[in-house]
């Protein structure tokens, strides 16, 4: 609060000299670093008749660096950048561009970190343009009630990280534009799965496991069945089994076993006895098929 009183205070004493004195375009780029401190770019855009421009923060300014222009820090109740064009006789707009880092913007609460930036309007502006971007897998913070000011602000997400900007238009000299962001590390939440949902999973899961358990059961049965058959009943079974159709005519099996009528007749009925096959009769003709249980699959 104090600093937002010095700022202002600042601001006033500086009004009356360039009251007359239009900004064209005031823009303000904030990358806010995981540490804490935050990487400025401001962009200045003015016509020749002022000469120059300056911005208080409240913060401390290292690693200046600028284009097209002369810049630099003066030490005072802030710390304020003074910038001036490379030559006092450059007439029409200028345009200039200064690179700095900033510290002492950010605190943190807890597992909250807090962004405050006062931005001061020393001149008339046509159009203030106010741009923070917040560290990597972070996000805006869900338990604070105004997590962001000032209203109107468009927020983007770039694939890493949360941007912010505003767009103001007519700002008057003497105006402040308070900047506040609260963020937290971003952190994914667990599906929420109703007990309705849980239930037919499990239902699900059981089914199937049952299912393959069955099966697994019935193998091993077909095979234990099988191992006990004698050889005869084995080429029967063997002949079903390769013919791989639905049913069987038994005076197929007569043909490629080479049994006698007879002999197919009696390992038929003695299958069908112990639940191996099925045979249906279809006119003269008599059919036959494995059970399912003894199908493999």
């Amino acid at each position: 609060m104090k600093r937002f009183i010095l700022v202002v205070i600042l601001s006033l004493l500086v009004i009356p000299s360039v009251l007359a004195q239009r900004m064209y375009e005031f823009n303000t780029t904030v990358n806010v670093n995981e540490d804490g401190s935050s990487n400025f770019k401001m962009d200045f855009k003015f016509p020749d008749e002022l000469k120059s421009a300056e911005i208080p923060l409240n913060g401390k300014i290292t690693n200046l660096k600028v284009e097209n222009g002369n810049c630099e820090v003066i030490e005072g109740v802030n710390q304020v950048i003074f910038c001036k064009p490379l030559s006092p006789f450059v007439v029409g707009t200028i345009r200039i561009s200064a690179y700095f880092n900033v510290d002492g913007l950010v605190q943190k609460r807890g597992n909250i970190s807090f962004f405050s930036l006062d931005v001061p309007i020393l001149w008339d502006t046509d159009e203030v343009f106010v741009t923070v971007k917040l560290p990597e897998k972070m996000a805006l913070a869900e338990k604070v009630i105004l997590p962001i000011s000032p209203s109107g602000v468009d927020m983007t997400f770039d694939g890493r990280r949360v941007i912010t900007a505003w767009h103001f238009f007519n700002k008057k000299s003497g105006d402040i534009i308070p900047i506040r962001i609260y963020y937290e590390p971003l952190t994914y939440q667990p599906i929420q799965i109703s007990y309705t949902w849980a239930f037919l999973l499990v239902i699900i899961v059981i089914v199937i496991s049952v299912g393959l358990v069955y099966r697994k059961v019935s193998y091993k049965k077909s095979e234990l069945v099988f191992s006990v058959l004698n050889e005869s009943e084995r080429i029967v079974i063997d002949i079903i089994k390769k013919e791989k159709k639905e049913k069987v005519d038994q005076r197929e099996i007569v043909r490629q076993s080479g049994f006698s009528k007879a002999k197919v007749s009696r390992i038929i009925q003695s299958l069908e006895e112990r639940g191996i096959i099925e045979s249906e009769r279809t006119g003269r003709k008599n059919k036959i098929k494995l059970k399912k249980q003894f199908i493999e699959k």
